[in-house]
């Protein structure tokens, strides 16, 4: 339908971050496709719902684990910026080489070969990926570079 389809749950303590809940959204992307990124992102009470904890790294872990369980691909933790391991990262499906480092949202290395390809494996990375001059990608959907498309 010419759309790139990422999901984001924030992980609130006690509000919505039982075991069961969590495999319930990540089965349910799993079956529309396994390639749904899925961000699990850390709450923290900074604006006005102070009744719950932050989100801790392991919290993020495990329902990333959950979600990786559950048949997901690309699973991410976010909102910890470098506290939640290699789980900022995407890494290739097929053999495992790291394709893209990131920290905080930022891009540290893109790794992946002109067409949207792991290095290591030539498998194709599914997403939607700048030209590789890393201009970003025009919201409004005329791109005046080629975009790649993968999957």
């Amino acid at each position: 339908m010419g759309f790139w389809l990422e999901v984001v749950t924030l992980v609130v303590p006690g509000f919505n971050d039982s075991d069961e809940e969590l495999r319930q959204v990540a089965e349910f992307l799993a079956q529309i496709s396994p390639d749904i990124p899925w961000h699990v992102n850390a709450f923290h009470p900074d604006y006005k719902m102070h009744a719950s904890s932050s989100a801790l790294p392991a919290d993020l872990k495990r329902a990333a684990e959950i979600g990786r369980d559950a048949g997901l691909h690309y699973v991410y933790a976010g909102n910890l910026n470098g506290h939640a391991g290699n789980l900022e990262n995407t890494h290739c499906v097929g053999c495992g080489e790291l394709v893209i480092r990131r920290r905080g949202g930022q891009v540290l290395d893109d790794l992946l070969t002109r067409d949207g390809c792991c290095p290591a494996c030539s498998r194709k990375i599914p997403g939607v990926w700048a030209d590789p001059l890393h201009r970003p990608i025009s919201r409004r959907g005329d791109l005046p570079w080629p975009v790649r498309y993968c999957g």
